[in-house]
């Protein structure tokens, strides 16, 4: 008898109880259990192994060296006409007044080229910070667009300062290689930064 009376009511709790275990295997997939997902990257590996950073990195020590290989020219001339000027004053018959003037030019010569050597390696400075500054910025592009795509909360720099911060991880946490090589996809758009 006390069945028969407690039988609805025992429906309604497994009815309620099925309900609920049907509604968390359905719903489960779309909401996150872990509540934040979490993504790592190694921006000190980014910026040695992607095309751009090394591409830009190549550009430098090659402006370096033709810098360099210009001024030690400018620098051999300057030095010659130098000695020519020495060895004009040594000479008993060498105006004075030439010397002098003479003197002035090859002065007023070197502070232009000095000048001129500030303003070439200002010029690459700048060039360099430009360049340096769009690949930043296309990287910092690259990373919030993968974090949107693939639902990730928040991604953690694995090294600063040289510095491991994720010790133990999973792999498939680790995006530094597809960031790495979503953004060697732009080194064409640097290759257009140079001039």
């Amino acid at each position: 008898m006390l069945l028969k009376r407690l039988l609805p009511y025992i429906f309604h709790i497994l009815l309620a109880c099925g309900t609920v275990l049907s509604a968390y295997f359905f719903l489960k997939p779309h909401y996150k259990t872990t509540g934040l997902t979490i993504g790592l990257v190694n921006l000190q590996r980014i910026r040695s192994q992607a095309e751009p950073f090394q591409l830009l990195a190549k550009q430098v020590t090659e402006a370096h060296t033709k810098l360099q290989e210009e001024f030690q020219n400018l620098e051999k001339n300057l030095h010659k006409e130098y000695e020519e000027l020495q060895a004009l004053q040594q000479k008993k018959h060498a105006k004075t007044k030439d010397l002098s003037e003479r003197k002035a030019a090859l002065d007023k010569k070197v502070a232009e080229v000095e000048q001129q050597v500030q303003q070439e390696r200002d010029e690459m400075r700048q060039k360099i910070e430009r360049i340096h500054k769009a690949i930043e910025d296309e990287l910092e592009r690259i990373i919030q667009a993968y974090r949107v795509e693939h639902q990730i909360d928040l991604f953690l720099n694995t090294t600063t300062n040289d510095q491991q911060i994720a010790l133990v991880a999973d792999d498939c946490l680790n995006h530094t290689d597809d960031i790495i090589e979503i953004l060697n996809k732009i080194t064409p758009k640097i290759e257009e930064l140079k001039s």
